[in-house]
């Protein structure tokens, strides 16, 4: 991601619906799925800005790791120094060191995403939890994506197989953001139309969203996150899952 990316996430993700949602799901997937032994033990795979220092710090100690020197800094300016600056192609922990690991929006930059997966289930302890979220469908594919650095979009089939192989079992896997889909595939194919080869690709969240639009954004991924907790989407923009390392 480019440095202005960076920044943009910094300054909407506290208050940004797509982002709150996706906050809901993780900690009601905790709640459910998680260790009951508390203070839990957490790694923030690739955690950017750090935001998950802040919404998840009820549950325990939590570790970041990312490879980027601008997140560090990022993460730096909220406060946050238990960062290290690694690759999660290998992972600088010890075997079983975490309860819990967040994998938020992560695999779909990593070129071998299976080798991540496997790093995931090395460090994890036993009876330990994944919490997962990635980009859905390669339909969806625009300039957000190109901007991001992903290599790929996924289907549930394809994330649940791959995880699987590394050794997990799934608790529950869904599909996420279903309501707005189409109006997200519409922008995308839109904005997908006119490249400008001359500039660099931008996200989705540099395009100015009215406010009203916003606020219904807003409801309705609050409406669907609390359905989500209970019942498995059969598509969205993005994909939900929480697997499990066997005891």
């Amino acid at each position: 991601m480019n440095t202005a990316e960076f920044d943009r996430m910094f300054a909407i993700e506290e208050t940004h619906w797509w982002y709150r949602g996706r906050r809901e799901l993780v900690r009601a997937a905790l709640d459910r799925y998680a260790p009951t032994q508390r203070p839990l033990r957490l790694l923030d795979l690739a955690c950017a800005t750090g935001m998950s220092f802040r919404f998840l710090q009820d549950y325990g100690d939590i570790r970041g790791v990312d490879i980027s020197e601008e997140t560090i800094r990022l993460c730096a300016a909220r406060g946050i120094d238990r960062i290290v600056r690694g690759d999660a192609l290998k992972l600088p922990f010890g075997d079983t060191s975490f309860d819990v690991v967040l994998a938020l929006d992560a695999f779909e930059h990593f070129e071998d995403d299976e080798a991540a997966m496997r790093e995931v289930f090395r460090v994890l302890a036993p009876g330990g939890v994944l919490v997962a979220t990635v980009p859905a469908f390669m339909a969806l594919w625009s300039p957000h994506d190109v901007a991001y650095h992903h290599h790929r979009r996924y289907r549930r089939p394809q994330l649940r197989e791959r995880l699987e192989r590394a050794g997990f079992v799934t608790e529950r896997m869904s599909y996420s953001s279903m309501t707005l889909s189409p109006a997200v595939w519409a922008l995308r194919k839109l904005r997908g139309m006119s490249p400008r080869p001359d500039e660099e690709a931008t996200s989705d969240f540099a395009v100015p969203m009215p406010w009203p639009l916003e606020k219904l954004a807003g409801v309705i991924t609050a409406a669907e996150t609390a359905l989500e907790k209970h019942v498995d989407l059969p598509f969205g923009v993005s994909l939900y899952g929480v697997l499990r390392k066997p005891l």
